[in-house]
């Protein structure tokens, strides 16, 4: 049972002494530590969800009522919008599910403890280990591939997409159009399943596209295509991704163990 979690357990998963694990645990300054070895103390710690004493547990089990968010750094006007759109459908979701959304700069990626959890929208695998390695708060990542058995990752079901954009198109060729992202491992988990995909920065971009058959999934390049006679949209911010993703938030602020990490819809 998890509640029965203890320190000589956390000491044996991280492969180290109880002794190092309490240091960790107490913040111990005067203890020579490496960076190394106390991030994999607390991500074990938090893997196991254990809690070192009735007071560390109250703590754990109480929320904030505060969730926050990390997203790409600024690419361009076109990304940017999409981000607005992203926050306030988001902003508005949790609202309903008595949760706040806080933006982080991302340019702030030290240790932030005022939130249940954290979410990092279309990031880089390097900018989402920075942000985990300096917090101990939940983290979930959204509409990238972090690829990482210890943290959920909601995406969207391209492969599904796919399928419904062959049968909108009757086979024809089309292309996918999709906002530039930092998110490598979704790049190349894209290529197999879509036979021609364009990235856009910006409106010279879209100026310059053929006129051709699109599928495309953000609102953005919806708001600029939606006239455009030969358009499939089919979006990636839809309501019951949101509940999905609720649900990893939830299952990781009670430390449930993760049976399927990855999670489309």
């Amino acid at each position: 049972m998890k509640n029965n979690i203890t320190i000589k357990d956390v000491a044996r998963e991280a492969g180290v002494s109880v002794a190092t694990v309490s240091y960790v645990i107490n913040e111990r300054n005067d203890k020579r530590i490496s960076d190394k070895t106390r991030k994999k103390v607390l991500q074990v710690i938090n893997l196991l969800g254990y809690t070192p004493n009735q007071s560390a547990k109250a703590l754990a089990t109480s929320r904030s009522g505060m969730v926050a968010l990390y997203v790409t750094p600024d690419f361009s006007t076109l990304k940017n919008a999409e981000q607005l759109h992203f926050i306030n459908f988001l902003s508005s979701f949790l609202h309903e599910k008595n949760y706040d959304l806080i933006y982080l700069s991302d340019t702030y990626t030290e240790k932030f403890d005022h939130a249940d959890a954290i979410l990092c929208y279309d990031v880089s695998l390097e900018y989402f280990r920075q942000i985990g390695d300096n917090n101990f708060a939940p983290l979930i990542a959204l509409d990238c591939m972090i690829n990482d058995p210890l943290f959920f990752q909601v995406n969207s079901d391209y492969e599904k997409m796919a399928q419904q954009a062959r049968a909108y198109f009757h086979s024809e060729d089309y292309a996918l159009l999709l906002l530039e992202t930092p998110n490598l491992e979704r790049k190349e988990y894209l290529k197999p399943l879509f036979q021609n995909i364009v990235y856009i920065k910006d409106f010279a971009d879209i100026s310059a596209l053929p006129n051709q058959n699109f599928l495309v999934v953000e609102q953005t390049l919806y708001d600029c295509f939606k006239d455009h006679t030969k358009v499939c949209y089919l979006p990636t911010l839809t309501t019951e991704k949101a509940e999905v993703l609720f649900s990893c938030m939830e299952n990781a602020i009670k430390r449930i163990p993760i049976e399927e990490h990855n999670v489309l819809v």
